[in-house]
């Protein structure tokens, strides 16, 4: 994307001009822990998996929570697509039932935890939780209680879903892009502090036999990772005007070239080139001169 200022008033005048090569990266959770109702007061955050779905036994559902951390992007980015890989890695012995699963938005905090089954105890029930870990009854042991045990839509969750998959036999599945996916990133990126992760919960939890096991940041054969494509507009730092000179400065993106053009009139003639920059190797801002005596002058940052 580029910008485009104008001396006339001696301010800066932002506006979409041509856009900048989209980039790509692919993010590991920052943390994931399953809520047990079987065991509502345990901790499953250090766990090989995470838990989704109703089990077998009677009428039990389990619950997954997914993070990641946006800090390897500018908080100036425009994502444009986001996507989550999941992977199961075990299914019910016996008859599993097939469901749809989606992703929710957390509405409010909640922490990881580093509890795990012992070998010869039930695999699917972590430890009793310490303080500040998430279980089914809180979202930090023993206080800080959901609003509703497994956490309420609308209150600890989004009621709306950001993606969704169906979900069946062994295999990795992918939560395709969607505009509420991408607004989750988008706002996470610009708003670290609000970003609380996702749910993972079954959409089918009065059907037994649907609960699968997927891959933690803990399992290096199964993590889970968010495949995001974004760009990075020019961003103007400051204009001033010195005499007959225009001073345009700007921060660039590290592997982007840039050209910065000007025209006399906002909205007719063609855009000349003042210079062309790059491809950029680092982040120090740079500073572009144009000398000149007319009365208005308007200019553009465009990245390729």
């Amino acid at each position: 994307m580029g910008q485009i200022v104008t001396t006339a008033a001696l301010a800066a005048l932002c506006l979409l001009a041509n856009p900048a090569r989209a980039a790509w990266v692919t993010n590991v959770p920052s943390a994931d822990t399953s809520l047990i109702e079987l065991a509502p007061t345990n901790n499953n955050g250090a766990q090989a998996w995470v838990l989704a779905g109703r089990i077998q036994n009677d009428f039990y559902r389990n619950r997954g929570l997914f993070k990641f951390n946006f800090s390897n992007l500018p908080s100036n980015s425009v994502i444009l697509s986001a996507a989550a890989v999941l992977q199961v890695t075990r299914v019910p012995a016996e008859a599993p039932a097939n469901a749809t699963f989606g992703l929710r938005r957390m509405l409010r905090p909640w922490g990881e935890g580093n509890k795990f089954a012992d070998i010869g105890q039930p695999p699917g029930h972590g430890q009793p939780a310490t303080a500040g870990e998430a279980t089914w009854l809180c979202a930090f042991h023993p206080t800080n209680l959901w609003s509703t045990p497994g956490g309420a839509e609308g209150q600890d969750f989004s009621a709306i879903e950001s993606s969704f998959q169906f979900i069946s036999d062994l295999g990795t599945y992918r939560f395709d892009s969607t505009p509420e996916l991408v607004a989750d990133v988008q706002d996470w990126v610009a708003n670290p502090a609000s970003n609380y992760g996702w749910m993972l919960i079954c959409n089918a939890e009065d059907t037994i036999w649907n609960a699968r096991r997927f891959g933690s940041r803990e399992d290096p054969d199964a993590c889970p990772t968010l495949e995001i494509e974004y760009l990075v507009p020019p961003r103007i730092d400051s204009f001033a005007r010195f005499g007959n000179q225009s001073h345009l400065t700007f921060t660039p993106a590290i592997g982007h070239s840039y050209a910065v053009e000007l025209r006399n009139t906002l909205t007719a003639g063609s855009w000349l080139t003042l210079t062309n920059l790059g491809p950029v190797t680092n982040t120090i801002p740079l500073t572009v001169i144009d000398s000149t005596a007319v009365s208005s002058r308007f200019y553009r940052v465009t990245a390729n």
